[in-house]
Protein backbone atom coordinates (compact mmCIF):
# COMPACT_ATOMS: atom_id res chain seq x y z
CA UNK A 1 0.00 0.00 0.00
CA UNK A 2 1.47 3.48 -1.02
CA UNK A 3 0.14 7.41 -0.80
CA UNK A 4 0.69 10.24 -0.93
CA UNK A 5 1.04 12.46 2.09
CA UNK A 6 -0.96 15.49 1.83
CA UNK A 7 -0.19 18.60 1.47
CA UNK A 8 -1.40 21.22 3.35
CA UNK A 9 -3.30 23.08 0.79
CA UNK A 10 -4.84 19.30 0.06
CA UNK A 11 -6.45 19.36 3.64
CA UNK A 12 -10.27 19.77 3.75
CA UNK A 13 -11.81 21.20 6.54
CA UNK A 14 -13.60 19.30 8.73
CA UNK A 15 -15.96 19.88 11.52
CA UNK A 16 -14.26 17.72 14.54
CA UNK A 17 -16.21 17.07 18.03
CA UNK A 18 -13.07 18.01 20.19
CA UNK A 19 -13.70 20.42 22.95
CA UNK A 20 -12.49 23.40 23.79
CA UNK A 21 -11.03 22.66 27.24
CA UNK A 22 -8.72 19.41 25.91
CA UNK A 23 -5.92 20.37 27.13
CA UNK A 24 -2.55 17.80 25.97
CA UNK A 25 1.22 17.65 26.77
CA UNK A 26 4.23 16.82 24.27
CA UNK A 27 7.13 15.05 25.29
CA UNK A 28 10.51 14.15 22.98
CA UNK A 29 13.85 12.71 23.06
CA UNK A 30 16.09 14.36 20.57
CA UNK A 31 19.62 13.20 20.24
CA UNK A 32 21.90 14.84 17.15
CA UNK A 33 18.57 15.53 15.42
CA UNK A 34 19.83 18.63 13.79
CA UNK A 35 18.62 17.15 10.30
CA UNK A 36 14.98 16.86 11.35
CA UNK A 37 14.15 18.54 14.73
CA UNK A 38 13.65 21.83 13.01
CA UNK A 39 10.53 20.75 10.91
CA UNK A 40 9.23 18.92 13.22
CA UNK A 41 8.87 21.76 15.66
CA UNK A 42 7.76 23.75 12.73
CA UNK A 43 4.65 21.47 12.40
CA UNK A 44 4.01 21.31 16.17
CA UNK A 45 3.47 25.07 15.71
CA UNK A 46 1.41 25.13 12.93
CA UNK A 47 -0.51 22.27 14.72
CA UNK A 48 -4.79 23.42 15.11
CA UNK A 49 -4.74 23.04 18.66
CA UNK A 50 -1.06 23.96 20.41
CA UNK A 51 -0.09 21.60 23.00
CA UNK A 52 -0.01 23.50 26.71
CA UNK A 53 3.76 22.51 27.03
CA UNK A 54 5.89 20.94 24.94
CA UNK A 55 9.26 19.20 26.89
CA UNK A 56 12.03 18.64 24.56
CA UNK A 57 15.15 16.88 26.35
CA UNK A 58 18.50 16.66 24.30
CA UNK A 59 19.93 13.83 25.18
CA UNK A 60 23.86 14.87 24.89
CA UNK A 61 23.79 15.57 21.34
CA UNK A 62 27.12 16.52 19.62
CA UNK A 63 25.61 18.26 16.84
CA UNK A 64 24.01 21.07 16.46
CA UNK A 65 20.37 20.15 17.85
CA UNK A 66 20.81 22.15 21.57
CA UNK A 67 21.07 25.17 19.08
CA UNK A 68 17.90 24.51 17.34
CA UNK A 69 15.93 23.37 20.38
CA UNK A 70 17.07 26.86 22.14
CA UNK A 71 16.55 28.81 19.42
CA UNK A 72 12.42 27.68 18.76
CA UNK A 73 11.94 27.62 22.24
CA UNK A 74 12.71 32.08 22.23
CA UNK A 75 9.93 31.82 19.35
CA UNK A 76 7.00 29.86 21.26
CA UNK A 77 6.81 29.94 24.97
CA UNK A 78 5.34 26.26 24.70
CA UNK A 79 8.43 24.67 24.63
CA UNK A 80 11.18 23.94 27.56
CA UNK A 81 14.20 22.61 27.29
CA UNK A 82 16.31 20.05 28.71
CA UNK A 83 19.74 19.48 28.14
CA UNK A 84 21.49 16.09 29.72
CA UNK A 85 25.13 15.63 29.00
CA UNK A 86 27.25 14.27 26.62
CA UNK A 87 27.88 10.44 27.77
CA UNK A 88 29.09 7.31 26.22
CA UNK A 89 25.96 4.59 26.87
CA UNK A 90 22.06 5.85 26.51
CA UNK A 91 19.17 3.96 27.17
CA UNK A 92 17.63 2.65 23.66
CA UNK A 93 15.23 4.75 21.57
CA UNK A 94 15.96 8.25 24.07
CA UNK A 95 14.02 6.41 26.70
CA UNK A 96 16.38 7.48 29.56
CA UNK A 97 15.55 11.01 28.28
CA UNK A 98 11.87 10.35 28.34
CA UNK A 99 11.95 9.55 31.94
CA UNK A 100 13.69 13.07 32.33
CA UNK A 101 10.58 14.57 30.43
CA UNK A 102 8.26 12.90 32.45
CA UNK A 103 9.07 14.08 35.43
CA UNK A 104 8.60 17.50 34.51
CA UNK A 105 5.25 16.61 32.71
CA UNK A 106 3.90 15.45 35.77
CA UNK A 107 3.82 18.77 37.12
CA UNK A 108 1.26 19.68 34.12
CA UNK A 109 -2.85 20.12 33.98
CA UNK A 110 -3.57 17.62 30.85
CA UNK A 111 -6.17 15.07 29.39
CA UNK A 112 -3.30 13.91 27.35
CA UNK A 113 -0.30 13.18 27.08
CA UNK A 114 1.85 12.56 23.48
CA UNK A 115 5.76 10.94 23.40
CA UNK A 116 6.49 12.00 19.90
CA UNK A 117 9.86 11.34 17.88
CA UNK A 118 12.48 14.27 16.95
CA UNK A 119 12.19 13.11 13.79
CA UNK A 120 8.52 13.30 12.36
CA UNK A 121 6.57 15.68 9.96
CA UNK A 122 2.38 16.21 10.66
CA UNK A 123 -0.06 17.56 8.69
CA UNK A 124 -1.48 20.77 10.45
CA UNK A 125 -5.02 19.07 11.34
CA UNK A 126 -3.10 16.09 12.98
CA UNK A 127 -3.44 16.60 16.51
CA UNK A 128 -6.96 17.66 16.19
CA UNK A 129 -8.18 14.30 14.51
CA UNK A 130 -6.17 11.99 16.74
CA UNK A 131 -8.27 13.91 20.01
CA UNK A 132 -11.26 13.51 17.87
CA UNK A 133 -10.57 9.83 18.15
CA UNK A 134 -10.44 10.05 21.84
CA UNK A 135 -13.69 12.02 22.10
CA UNK A 136 -15.55 9.67 20.09
CA UNK A 137 -14.37 6.83 22.21
CA UNK A 138 -14.12 7.21 26.15
CA UNK A 139 -12.41 3.55 26.53
CA UNK A 140 -9.52 4.93 24.12
CA UNK A 141 -6.40 4.57 26.30
CA UNK A 142 -4.18 5.06 23.51
CA UNK A 143 -3.86 6.17 20.07
CA UNK A 144 -1.49 7.34 17.20
CA UNK A 145 -1.15 8.04 13.08
CA UNK A 146 0.63 6.30 10.40
CA UNK A 147 4.01 6.68 10.40
CA UNK A 148 5.02 6.44 6.55
CA UNK A 149 7.96 6.46 4.97
CA UNK A 150 9.40 8.08 1.21
CA UNK A 151 10.46 5.42 -1.02
CA UNK A 152 12.66 5.37 -3.74
CA UNK A 153 9.74 6.61 -5.89
CA UNK A 154 8.83 9.36 -4.39
CA UNK A 155 6.09 8.24 -2.81
CA UNK A 156 5.23 7.29 0.80
CA UNK A 157 4.66 3.92 2.10
CA UNK A 158 3.03 2.84 5.54
CA UNK A 159 5.04 1.10 7.91
CA UNK A 160 3.27 -1.51 8.84
CA UNK A 161 1.85 -2.67 12.46
CA UNK A 162 -1.13 -4.44 13.84
CA UNK A 163 -4.25 -1.66 13.98
CA UNK A 164 -3.93 -2.31 17.93
CA UNK A 165 -0.89 -1.37 18.03
CA UNK A 166 1.03 2.00 18.29
CA UNK A 167 3.88 2.69 16.98
CA UNK A 168 6.40 4.17 20.45
CA UNK A 169 7.02 6.83 18.34
CA UNK A 170 3.94 8.93 18.02
CA UNK A 171 1.91 7.52 20.78
CA UNK A 172 -0.35 9.57 22.26
CA UNK A 173 -2.04 8.36 26.32
CA UNK A 174 -5.33 9.34 27.24
CA UNK A 175 -4.04 10.76 31.38
CA UNK A 176 -6.19 8.17 33.07
CA UNK A 177 -5.02 5.45 30.88
CA UNK A 178 -1.37 6.09 31.97
CA UNK A 179 -1.62 6.65 35.43
CA UNK A 180 -3.13 3.20 35.68
CA UNK A 181 -0.51 1.31 33.55
CA UNK A 182 1.86 3.48 35.75
CA UNK A 183 5.82 4.21 35.09
CA UNK A 184 6.64 3.78 31.23
CA UNK A 185 9.25 1.00 31.00
CA UNK A 186 12.50 1.78 29.18
CA UNK A 187 13.32 -1.43 28.41
CA UNK A 188 13.19 -2.45 24.48
CA UNK A 189 9.70 -3.42 23.81
CA UNK A 190 8.19 -0.84 25.98
CA UNK A 191 4.94 0.30 23.59
CA UNK A 192 4.23 -3.53 23.79
CA UNK A 193 4.42 -3.25 27.41
CA UNK A 194 2.36 -0.39 27.77
CA UNK A 195 -0.41 -1.58 24.98
CA UNK A 196 -0.76 -4.76 27.16
CA UNK A 197 -1.07 -3.11 30.31
CA UNK A 198 -3.66 -0.66 29.10
CA UNK A 199 -5.85 -3.47 28.20
CA UNK A 200 -5.31 -4.77 31.52
CA UNK A 201 -7.22 -2.46 33.01
CA UNK A 202 -10.05 -2.32 30.24
CA UNK A 203 -8.81 0.43 27.32
CA UNK A 204 -8.22 -0.08 23.87
CA UNK A 205 -5.51 0.86 21.84
CA UNK A 206 -5.67 1.81 18.08
CA UNK A 207 -3.50 3.61 15.02
CA UNK A 208 -5.40 5.40 12.71
CA UNK A 209 -3.42 4.87 9.57
CA UNK A 210 -5.68 7.70 7.71
CA UNK A 211 -4.02 10.26 9.82
CA UNK A 212 -0.71 10.09 8.30
CA UNK A 213 3.01 11.72 9.82
CA UNK A 214 6.21 11.08 8.02
CA UNK A 215 8.88 9.46 9.43
CA UNK A 216 11.90 11.18 8.02
CA UNK A 217 14.28 8.15 8.69
CA UNK A 218 13.51 4.49 9.36
CA UNK A 219 13.26 3.16 13.06
CA UNK A 220 16.71 2.25 14.20
CA UNK A 221 18.51 4.25 12.02
CA UNK A 222 22.25 4.22 12.56
CA UNK A 223 22.32 0.79 13.99
CA UNK A 224 23.54 -2.68 12.23
CA UNK A 225 20.34 -4.52 10.87
CA UNK A 226 22.13 -7.33 13.01
CA UNK A 227 21.83 -5.32 16.09
CA UNK A 228 18.33 -4.40 15.79
CA UNK A 229 17.39 -7.93 15.14
CA UNK A 230 18.95 -9.15 18.11
CA UNK A 231 17.72 -6.21 20.38
CA UNK A 232 13.83 -6.97 18.87
CA UNK A 233 14.55 -11.10 19.65
CA UNK A 234 15.57 -9.88 23.50
CA UNK A 235 12.24 -7.25 23.73
CA UNK A 236 10.32 -10.50 22.86
CA UNK A 237 11.89 -12.25 25.95
CA UNK A 238 11.64 -9.86 27.93
CA UNK A 239 7.71 -9.10 27.26
CA UNK A 240 7.01 -13.05 27.66
CA UNK A 241 6.26 -12.94 23.60
CA UNK A 242 5.27 -17.07 23.34
CA UNK A 243 7.63 -19.27 21.52
CA UNK A 244 5.91 -20.71 18.91
CA UNK A 245 4.74 -16.81 18.09
CA UNK A 246 8.56 -15.76 17.93
CA UNK A 247 9.46 -18.97 15.55
CA UNK A 248 6.63 -17.63 13.11
CA UNK A 249 7.55 -14.61 13.24
CA UNK A 250 11.74 -15.35 13.05
CA UNK A 251 10.34 -16.83 9.81
CA UNK A 252 8.01 -14.51 7.87
CA UNK A 253 11.71 -11.90 9.05
CA UNK A 254 13.74 -14.02 7.34
CA UNK A 255 11.15 -14.09 4.13
CA UNK A 256 12.69 -10.71 3.59
CA UNK A 257 16.02 -10.56 5.31
CA UNK A 258 17.46 -14.49 5.89
CA UNK A 259 19.93 -12.25 8.07
CA UNK A 260 17.39 -10.12 10.27
CA UNK A 261 15.12 -13.51 10.77
CA UNK A 262 18.25 -15.76 12.19
CA UNK A 263 19.79 -13.04 14.19
CA UNK A 264 16.23 -12.16 15.82
CA UNK A 265 15.29 -16.00 16.93
CA UNK A 266 18.94 -15.91 18.03
CA UNK A 267 18.42 -12.92 20.27
CA UNK A 268 15.62 -14.56 21.67
CA UNK A 269 17.02 -17.87 22.46
CA UNK A 270 20.21 -16.64 23.40
CA UNK A 271 18.57 -14.79 26.62
CA UNK A 272 16.95 -18.32 27.27
CA UNK A 273 20.17 -20.01 27.69
CA UNK A 274 21.35 -17.02 29.97
CA UNK A 275 18.08 -16.72 31.77
CA UNK A 276 17.99 -13.07 31.29
CA UNK A 277 15.56 -11.37 33.57
CA UNK A 278 11.87 -11.11 32.40
CA UNK A 279 8.95 -8.39 33.29
CA UNK A 280 7.61 -10.52 36.45
CA UNK A 281 3.94 -10.41 36.24
CA UNK A 282 1.57 -13.51 35.66
CA UNK A 283 -1.03 -10.90 34.57
CA UNK A 284 1.07 -9.67 31.77
CA UNK A 285 1.93 -13.06 30.41
CA UNK A 286 -1.14 -14.35 30.24
CA UNK A 287 -2.84 -11.15 28.60
CA UNK A 288 0.15 -11.20 26.31
CA UNK A 289 0.80 -15.00 25.06
CA UNK A 290 -3.41 -14.96 24.79
CA UNK A 291 -3.08 -12.23 22.31
CA UNK A 292 -0.75 -13.72 20.33
CA UNK A 293 -2.11 -17.03 20.30
CA UNK A 294 -5.36 -15.64 19.19
CA UNK A 295 -3.32 -13.90 16.21
CA UNK A 296 -1.96 -17.56 15.24
CA UNK A 297 -5.21 -19.31 15.64
CA UNK A 298 -6.67 -16.80 13.04
CA UNK A 299 -3.77 -17.38 10.28
CA UNK A 300 -2.14 -13.87 10.65
CA UNK A 301 -5.51 -11.83 10.14
CA UNK A 302 -4.99 -8.99 12.83
CA UNK A 303 -7.74 -7.62 14.91
CA UNK A 304 -8.07 -5.55 17.93
CA UNK A 305 -7.53 -7.96 21.11
CA UNK A 306 -10.74 -8.05 23.40
CA UNK A 307 -8.79 -9.14 26.69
Amino acid sequence: MTVSLLSPDEIQEEKFSVPLHHKYVLISPAYNEERFIARMIETIASQTVLPGHWVIVDDGSTDGTQEIIKLYAQRYPFIERICLPTRRTRKPGGEGAVQQALAVARSYSYDFLARFDADLEFNPDYIARILDEFSRDEKLGIAGGGLYLKAETGRFKLEKVPRYHVRGALKMYRRECLEEIGELCTYMGWDTIDEVYAWKHGWRTRSFFENRVIHRRPTGDGLSKIEIARKRGHGEYYTWSHPLFVLAKAIRVAFASPTSGFYFLRGFLECYRKHEDRLQDSDFKRIRRKQQLRRMISLGILSEPKL
